[in-house]
């Protein structure tokens, strides 16, 4: 069974969200895979805690990452 997201890894996630990469967010949470964050951030989203999207030099950051 999957470990749940405590309140302190979801406030990290919602306060780094905007200024790390997935792959960033990988190495802060090393027990939770890729789609495990992803879902969350889209369960958050839809909740209003996240909002707005990342910051531009993440995204060139997460576009260099990729290669």
């Amino acid at each position: 069974m999957a470990k749940r997201w405590t309140h302190a890894e979801e406030a990290t996630l919602i306060e780094n969200y905007k200024r790390k990469t997935i792959q960033e967010l990988m190495e802060m949470f090393p027990f939770k895979s890729q789609d495990s964050i992803n879902a969350k951030i889209k369960r958050l989203k839809a909740k209003d805690k996240i909002d707005g999207d990342k910051d531009k030099d993440v995204v060139k950051r997460a576009y260099t990452q990729r290669r």
